[in-house]
């Protein structure tokens, strides 16, 4: 839980979150963002690490991102598998939120594009 928090506060102050929200027609990361889930759902963790910007890769080293993950995996039981995909656009950032069934709970990991297609950001959101 102690990570989980902590994990919540990093992104916090990483990306300010917008009302302004908009749909983008071409789904351009959403396979990009399912792969991510993906390498997260293996614990390929240096993998996924390597999508982040230099930002996020300070804030979130491969360590750090698996004790997130399995934190997240304690609460909701094992991954299942991703049962959905949108992505939008928020504040100039593509945001694609993969919606995974958990064998507790579904909840969407909210995976934050800057413009050079990097994350910048991360979010485990209950539905």
């Amino acid at each position: 839980m102690r990570y989980f928090v902590t994990l919540m506060l990093m992104l916090g102050t990483l990306f300010v979150a917008c009302d302004r929200e908009q749909t983008i027609s071409a789904p351009e990361l959403t396979g990009p963002a399912k792969d991510f889930v993906g390498m997260l759902a293996k614990g390929d963790y240096a993998d996924a690490v390597v999508k982040f910007d230099e930002t996020m890769k300070g804030a979130m080293p491969v360590e750090t991102l698996e004790q997130a993950w399995q934190s997240l995996l304690v609460k909701t039981g094992p991954f299942e598998k991703i049962v959905g995909v949108s992505q939008k656009k928020e504040q100039g950032y593509d945001v694609v939120l993969v919606t995974c069934e958990f064998e507790n709970t579904q909840l969407d990991v909210k995976v934050v594009y800057n413009d050079k297609k990097e994350i910048s950001g991360l979010w485990f959101q209950p539905k």
